[in-house]
């Protein structure tokens, strides 16, 4: 019948097949990268395929173990269970914002998914998992300036067959998985697969609560296979997943003095206040949570995929979906056993419908496609934070007040300067409620032609033109006037701050040998016994109550931001809420045959993605902006926006990528090898880090990567096979001068330069060394495999110091089994078996000024599973 591939892929490099029988010479894989059946080998494109038994060999159980395999690719999940983040050739960003789309296209049987937290479930009837590398933005319909993945299931089968499996491991893991097809009528056939995944913890909360790091999940996924005439194929699809779990487990990575010249951390401020946390540096999975986070999230959708085969030269293909997604997370905030937030909640609710409709063909020397793409998504966010019991303790402990025997609190001093009743500020309970909601609309048409100049030499020309339409909502609300205090007014902090300075200058200490500030009888004993030095300090308090080191109320500024600041609401009459974007990609490719077995190509390829919006509580207007706001009344008169002090970003604008490739491919009887070299330019990276106390989002000026990769799959000898994959990267900041940073005394406002730094979180070097051997018996076959993964050391995250956060990736992997004939397998395997540890991301702790927390990778797992095909 027709070809059985969906989508052309844009930029080429090499190709490699994780499968290890991709070593035999007359294996045909049907990739997505092509509208016609070729060997991987055959395809000028940058695609890494792993196939069914691969990953089944390898306990590749969803998106996220791909990156322990495709070294190009990395997967983080961060925070809670759907946030999940791509990253391909050290480019990719999307995660904790659900208004900054990814950089890297999810697709699964060609229908697009607009969030990769919505594609989490475990896998079902896979028939393989692609990595397209590069911009992909010519065919592919939206968001794929660093790459795509796609998935590719299997279609339902006219002969009656299935497959069962069962696995238990540590943790208590227990995983059951079945697949069925067959037959309906002689024109129809049917597939259902279902799954069931269940696992304890890992991480216990010694402060009495569950285990973290759970899995408790389940899927169901049918399609229908109709095929009314010999011309005509009809795909109609549904699924539906959820998931119901404790994620995700965060250290304490290291502490740094609150001021300059004490030694008091924000570890001594929780412990002060009776909380408990984590040691710093920790790699126990033990840590002090308050609260049980919950990630409780539904995904469905249907799909109708059709081809039609006009002429014998000419093919319709259409495919729609609709899907639905909830998500309810709550996170706990400070990762402490201290309540000082209750509340920290986030309500998900995506509906999405795509239409995708295409004509390919051929006429001569070319083979051609035209299509169009359109893409509708409604988003609604609902954000609660709220403050704990012990929030207003632990301000008053941060400000350095419990130096002081006696007296009024510092907060108890703030609410009588500020003319609010005992308790106002900081109360239990309050805190900001905070909605969200975008309509994005897009669409493109695209166009590509493959022109076989000779019979060796192909030209490919492609491109497409994008619209995208983004209309926001953003209202919030907060019902604490903490977070509209100015603590730089001299009517609020002139006090604390000439008590400082009288300490500071008569050297006073706490009984830790820490600085402290002066108590109000001690301010007025310096002042009879020298009035003049006392008149002198008093005339320096106007110029330092904006100084961090000498006012300690500026220390609760992180308490204020994102929690409990007030937000100016949009639309309104200044800011405009809508966002239009339109760009034209572009391919071109040559690829040469120099023989049979060798070819090599060159490629020039651009990648497009629309503005994103900050659709948290961070959301904060444009400086240029805050003037008009102010004037027109829509700023709070008590706050310091109104001195310009409170602007941000609303959005980051388009994301463009430019990238260079060139590469060989070669093969021969017993292996192959794939070499390429690419340089990639993206202009606007959007970008997004945590501050302490909110998202900074920006475009990141220009980035650049030179890369090299190499992979190479060989059988020396029959029954041992050799799966190598290397990636080089340079990757760097072109230009990014207003960077998230480590707060330090060169940079204390957490914002510096990184132009001509390596962009974090890139390894210069990674790569996947895979090894099976199978011995063939009378009954079928017994094998031993084994995979390492090995990244070179890396910093985390810009805004982390490296030897706080940095991280070296060396992760063992291995497993025995056997493979009747009979269709029984089993399969006796252990992850991580060499126990490494590392960080896969990191951040500047929550309200807690000088500590930072990380993500830890997961410990050893180990487990068997029980397989019958049929």
């Amino acid at each position: 019948m027709m070809g059985k591939s969906s989508l052309l892929a844009t930029a080429g490099v090499v190709a490699l097949t994780a499968a290890f029988a991709a070593a035999q010479e007359e294996d045909v894989v049907v990739v997505t990268a092509t509208k016609r059946e070729q060997t991987l080998q055959e395809v000028p494109v940058a695609v890494s395929v792993v196939q069914e038994d691969f990953l089944q060999q390898t306990q590749v159980e969803d998106i996220t173990d791909l990156e322990d395999i495709v070294p190009s690719l990395r997967v983080s999940q961060l925070e809670r269970s759907n946030n999940v983040t791509f990253i391909i050739r050290g480019f990719g960003n999307g995660g904790n914002n659900a208004g900054i789309e990814p950089s890297v296209a999810v697709y699964v049987d060609g229908v697009f998914r607009s969030r990769a937290g919505s594609s989490l479930g475990d896998f079902l009837n896979l028939e393989r998992v692609e990595v397209l590398r590069g911009p992909q933005s010519t065919l592919f319909g939206k968001n794929a300036t660093a790459g795509v993945v796609s998935f590719v299931t299997k279609k339902p089968s006219f002969e009656p067959e299935g497959v069962g499996e069962v696995t238990v491991g540590n943790f208590g893991s227990r995983i059951a998985k079945a697949y069925i097809s067959g037959p309906i009528t002689d024109n129809m056939a049917f597939s259902l697969a279902g799954n069931v995944n269940q696992r304890e913890g890992y991480t216990d909360n010694l402060a009495g609560g569950a285990d973290i790091n759970d899995r408790d999940r389940f899927g169901l996924r049918g399609e229908l296979l109709f095929e009314p005439t010999d011309r005509v194929e009809i795909r109609l699809q549904g699924d539906y997943d959820a998931l119901d779990e404790i994620c995700c487990t965060v250290f304490n990575a290291g502490e740094t003095p609150l001021i300059g010249g004490t030694t008091i951390t924000s570890g001594d401020v929780i412990r002060a206040i009776g909380g408990e946390k984590q040691e710093p540096g920790a790699f126990d999975y033990d840590v002090y949570y308050d609260t049980d986070s919950v990630n409780d999230i539904k995904n469905g959708g249907v799909a109708a995929i059709t081809e039609v085969e006009v002429t014998p030269a000419v093919t319709l293909t259409s495919i729609s979906a609709f899907r639905t997604s909830d998500q309810f997370i709550s996170f706990e905030g400070d990762f402490t056993s201290a309540e000082i937030l209750r509340d920290n909640t986030r309500d998900l609710s995506t509906e999405t419908f795509t239409q995708e409709l295409r004509f390919e063909g051929s006429h001569g020397i070319v083979d051609w496609l035209v299509g169009g793409f359109y893409f509708n998504e409604d988003l609604t966010e609902d954000t609660l934070i709220t403050l704990g019991d012990d929030t207003r303790a632990f301000a008053d402990v941060v400000a350095a007040d419990t130096s002081v025997p006696g007296g009024p609190s510092f907060i108890d001093q703030v609410e009588t300067a500020a003319g609010f009743d005992q308790g106002t500020l900081l109360a239990a309970g309050d805190g900001i409620r905070f909605r969200a909601e975008q309509d994005n609309t897009q669409y493109s048409f695209f166009a590509q032609a493959d022109i076989a100049v000779t019979d060796r030499l192909t030209l490919t020309l492609g491109a497409s033109y994008y619209n995208d339409e983004k209309e926001v909502s953003l209202q919030g609300v907060s019902d604490n006037p903490f977070g509209a205090l100015d603590f730089t007014d001299p009517a609020i902090a002139s006090d604390v701050t000439l008590r400082a300075l009288v300490a500071g200058l008569q050297g006073l200490v706490d009984g830790n040998g820490n600085p402290r500030v002066a108590s109000p009888a001690e301010v007025a004993a310096f002042q009879t016994a020298n009035p003049l030095g006392f008149a002198l300090v008093n005339s320096l308090v106007p110029a330092s109550v904006g100084l961090a080191a000498v006012n300690p109320l500026l220390q609760l500024t992180t308490l204020q931001a994102g929690t409990i600041a007030p937000f100016v609401n949009l639309p309104n009459d200044i800011e405009n809420n809508k966002t239009e974007d339109d760009d034209v990609p572009y391919t071109i490719r040559a690829s040469y045959d120099l023989s049979n077995r060798t070819s090599v190509y060159a490629s020039f390829a651009t990648g497009f993605k629309a503005s994103s919006w900050n659709l948290t509580p961070d959301s904060r207007p444009f400086s240029t902006d805050i003037a008009a706001l102010d004037a027109a009344g829509l700023l709070p008169s008590t706050t310091r926006v109104a001195r310009g002090q409170y602007a941000g970003t609303r959005f980051a604008g388009p994301e463009e990528t430019k990238t260079f490739e060139a590469g060989l491919k070669t093969r021969w009887g017993w292996g192959s090898l794939n070499v390429a070299i690419f340089d990639q330019d993206v202009e606007g990276f959007q970008s997004q880090t945590f501050q302490g106390a909110g998202f900074v989002l920006t475009n990141a000026g220009s980035q650049s990567t030179f890369g090299v990769e190499l992979e190479s799959v060989i059988e020396p000898f029959e029954g041992l096979t050799i799966n190598w994959a290397g990636t080089y990267l340079d990757a760097k900041f072109d230009q990014f001068e207003n960077a998230p940073v480590p707060v330090t005394p060169e940079t204390p406002d957490g914002v510096g330069d990184l132009s001509g730094e390596r962009v974090p979180g890139v390894p210069e070097f990674s790569s996947y060394l895979g090894v099976r051997y199978g011995v063939p018996t009378g009954w079928g076959e017994v094998f031993a495999r084994t995979g390492w993964r090995y990244e070179s050391e890396v910093q985390v995250i810009s805004n982390v110091p490296e030897d706080v956060a940095s991280r070296e990736v060396s992760v063992l992997d291995a497993g025995i089994g056997v493979i009747a004939d009979n269709g029984f397998e089993a399969l006796l395997w252990g992850k991580n078996l060499f126990e490494d540890e590392f960080y896969t991301s990191a951040f500047p702790t929550t309200f807690q000024p000088g500590a930072f927390s990380a993500y830890p990778n997961e410990p050893r797992t180990y487990g068997i599973t029980l397989r019958k095909r049929f």
